[in-house]
């Protein structure tokens, strides 16, 4: 008896040493009977790679299984046909998902993901949560001031500060948040993902250099890393790397083809009102420094061809150069030099290095003036 429970404890051993760690999603979606499940791998909060897919069963239950990454990754799970998606962490574990369906509309049902998350997934969702609650309570405090201002209520000069308070507090706060979290890949993806997007570089660099030497070694990190000093050379001090985009007259505009001129880029597009606001002063700056070798570039982050071009010929003062992709947010501009917010400026020297970003009013036109001073 002692020999046989011996052989089954070896067996067992052996059964336990020789199982990969994997992961395993279990879905139930019992209003998707027949609907087709994506589970993609994720980078950037973009597509990467499809890893499987799967058919709502009869049962309306669907599952996916697969051997470990070795290392946590951004995953998304899709409802194909729909636009309805849920990002997560995978991780090597078993994780729960149910599905349900909330009616709008005769023609219009909203799918609700509920996940039973991993360790690190519930941090991020959590880190990804008080974010958009914050951003909110920032966005609205800022709207109130920029109202305040246009209203002959707050100055100028008080606007820029007060705005600039925010920023820092909003910072401080998330800084302060993510301490408690400095071992969890949950943090790490929050940094990427949505400090990398929105926050100044120093800050982001900061976040980062606080998390555990376990994650800023990891294998993801290395990428984060490299994607981080490519940034850099968006920023002031940096040399951005060449681009082509389609002009207003059907030809091809490179960045590269301004190299020994002083550039102004404005990032604008027709359905941002501030964009719109802010042309004329663009205009103004046009006319009093392109006689002194000054050029301008409008790059339109417009998805729409007709009302960009119409609003062109509309405003017939705008008479620099002018380029889109039509592709919005995913015009190759957006990348390079990290615009996620208009209306954008940058300000390129005639070696085609960024010497400012944003600059307005008397603080651009100083500045231009200085560049074209240079020999």
């Amino acid at each position: 008896m002692k020999n046989i429970f011996i052989i089954l404890l070896t067996v067992l051993l052996l059964f336990s040493c020789n199982q990969k760690p994997n992961y395993i999603i279990n879905g139930v979606f019992k209003e998707g009977i027949g609907k087709k499940i994506i589970l993609e791998e994720l980078s950037n909060l973009r597509t990467v790679r499809v890893i499987d897919s799967a058919i709502v069963n009869t049962n309306g239950k669907f599952t996916f299984k697969g051997d470990s990454f070795g290392e946590i990754k951004e995953a998304r799970l899709s409802i194909v046909d729909t636009r309805f998606k849920e990002d997560f962490i995978i991780e090597d574990t078993i994780i729960n998902v149910n599905i349900t369906d909330k009616f709008i509309t005769k023609k219009y049902t909203k799918y609700l993901f509920d996940l039973n998350r991993g360790k690190e997934d519930a941090i991020y969702a959590k880190l990804k949560s008080n974010y958009k609650k914050r951003r909110t309570v920032w966005g609205r405090a800022s709207n109130r001031v920029v109202v305040a201002n246009e209203a002959g209520e707050l100055s100028n000069e008080d606007l820029v500060k007060t705005r600039a308070k925010f920023d820092a507090d909003f910072i401080d706060e998330t800084l302060n948040i993510l301490s408690n979290y400095p071992d969890s890949y949950g943090t790490y993806f929050y940094i990427k993902n949505y400090m990398l997007r929105f926050d100044p570089l120093p800050v982001v660099e900061k976040a980062f250099n606080n998390l555990s030497d376990r994650i800023k070694n990891s294998k993801e990190a290395t990428v984060f890393k490299l994607e981080v000093e490519e940034i850099k050379r968006s920023f002031v001090g940096g040399t951005p790397k060449d681009f082509s985009i389609p002009s207003l007259d059907g030809g091809e505009i490179s960045l590269y083809q301004y190299r020994g001129k002083v550039l102004l880029i404005d990032f604008w597009a027709t359905w941002c009102g501030p964009c719109v606001k802010a042309m004329p002063h663009i205009g103004e700056v046009y006319n009093k420094f392109h006689p002194k070798g000054l050029e301008v570039l409008g790059i339109s982050y417009d998805r729409d061809e007709t009302k960009w071009r119409n609003f062109l010929k509309k405003n017939d003062y705008v008479v620099w150069d002018q380029a889109s992709s039509l592709l919005e947010w995913k015009c190759p501009s957006a990348k390079i030099f990290v615009i996620n917010m208009i209306p954008a400026t940058i300000l390129i020297d005639k070696n085609g290095k960024i010497v400012a970003r944003d600059l307005k009013g008397e603080e651009l036109e100083t500045k231009i003036e200085e560049l074209l001073a240079k020999g």
